[in-house]
């Protein structure tokens, strides 16, 4: 689809936006072979959320002190 729309707009560069439904390894590499610039969220495969238990999602990396912690709202 991509490779359509470059040639329809009659570009030599393109760059594509997607979301996480249309994450495809092949794809993405078919994209990035044709010059295409593809930017596509990876697709989530936790089942944390969906049990009840924290995800990945709910942590941020904290650079300084080399640790994970959750998020905090300040309000």
């Amino acid at each position: 689809m991509t490779k359509k729309a470059r040639a329809a707009i009659g570009s030599t560069t393109l760059t594509a936006i997607a979301d996480r439904g249309y994450f495809k390894g092949e794809e993405i590499l078919a994209c990035r072979e044709a010059g295409i610039a593809p930017f596509v969220p990876a697709t989530t495969t936790s089942s944390a959320k969906a049990e009840g238990r924290f995800d990945k999602a709910d942590f941020i990396y904290d650079q300084q002190k080399n640790e994970y912690g959750a998020y905090t709202l300040d309000l």
